[in-house]
């Protein structure tokens, strides 16, 4: 369960915010120079072609990936007719958003960006560090249509997008001071959600534990505060993953711990306690099917295939909010509007009348007269 974020973090972060929100861009290059070394002559750059070849290439056969998947998923509107009033739901996407991608995170772009572009969002913007505005981060902004490039990151750069550009929504992972800002931020605008550290758990039979371990030593990758758990009710491979552990780790590497389970039941259920953003299933496919709290799940391949190009957004919840929320989608940087038309006579006119007469609201009452 998340435990939410340390008093200091928000009050700091809170702190930030106010200061851009007052004092516009010279508060945010302030922090820029203070935070990340560097205020950045040019704050707001358009995409432009460039970059290693080879890597704004794989990036946009990624971008092609999601893109096959989540032009499926933008909703249809729903038209419904009933006591003579027509009832239309209608699907309609943020008009501006900025994109949180953490310095040269050009797979994060990609994951952010497409189920965007397919939401229909009009104009996008990237936010990231001056060190993240790189060549190949322009080049693959360019070739997905982002309108530019905040380059000021943490909170002063979600800040200055907030407040200053005018961006209905915020989207992203990153560090704590990131995901606080958000927090704070979504009294403001929207946001998908809160997301990091990162977070893993395999659920593996008749595999080597090599197998095994390779996609959690993958995710531990991410830092210290990243965890992952391996389950499995074969003690031998878990013994494996041990040994493989402590072989590949590393002082800046999360915890990894093993867990004999009993049965898949078992498993599914200390699972689903969890809620992890990723789940690893190696073996037994039907432990894909069977699990409701988690964000995204690879079967029989390891975890970083979702992170590059498996075709969902490795942007997924985390600190077990994947308890009631799913992955990125279009319907993320979307909103249901809601038109009631009079179609002759309402017959429902009587129903509305009583319950306004009951909570006290006369001049409601006399509306519907």
């Amino acid at each position: 369960m998340r435990r939410g974020f340390p008093r200091d973090v928000l009050e700091t972060a809170g702190k930030i915010i106010d200061d851009v929100r007052d004092g516009g861009l010279d508060a945010a290059l302030k922090y820029s120079e203070r935070l990340d070394g560097e205020a950045p002559r040019e704050v707001l750059i358009a995409p432009r072609p460039g970059g290693d070849p080879s890597v704004v290439g794989a990036a946009l056969e990624a971008a092609r990936s999601l893109e096959a998947l989540y032009r499926k998923l933008a909703p249809p509107s729903a038209v419904d007719y009933y006591g003579g009033v027509l009832r239309t739901v209608v699907w309609k996407p943020v008009r501006r958003a900025a994109l949180y991608v953490p310095a040269r995170y050009v797979s994060t772009l990609v994951m952010l960006a497409m189920p965007a572009k397919a939401a229909g969002v009009e104009e996008l913007y990237v936010v990231t560090p001056p060190r993240g505005v790189t060549w190949e981060v322009l080049g693959v902004a360019k070739e997905l249509g982002i309108k530019a490039v905040l380059a000021l990151g943490g909170a002063h750069g979600l800040a200055y997008a907030a407040f200053h550009l005018g961006v209905d929504m915020l989207a992203g992972p990153g560090g704590l001071y990131v995901q606080a800002a958000k927090f704070l931020l979504s009294q403001y605008v929207g946001i998908d959600g809160i997301e990091g550290p990162t977070e893993l758990v395999v659920y593996a039979e008749g595999v080597p534990p090599e197998t095994a371990a390779r996609g959690a030593l993958a995710q531990l990758e991410h830092g210290p505060t990243s965890f992952a758990y391996v389950l499995s009710t074969d003690a031998s491979l878990l013994k494996g993953v041990e040994e493989v552990y402590k072989r590949e780790k590393t002082s800046s590497m999360g915890p990894l711990e093993t867990r004999q389970v009993s049965s898949v039941e078992e498993a599914v259920e200390f699972i689903d306690t969890v809620a992890p953003e990723h789940l690893e299933v190696w073996g037994r496919r039907d432990v894909a099917y069977r699990v409701r709290n988690v964000g995204a799940v690879s079967v029989n391949m390891p975890s970083p295939y979702l992170d590059y190009v498996a075709g969902i957004s490795h942007v997924l919840p985390t600190g077990g909010t994947a308890r009631w929320r799913g992955i990125i989608t279009p319907l993320t940087f979307m909103k249901a509007v809601g038109i009631a038309e009079a179609v002759g006579e309402i017959k429902l006119a009587e129903a509305a009348r009583r319950l306004a007469q009951y909570e006290g609201f006369q001049l409601h009452y006399r509306a519907l007269l």
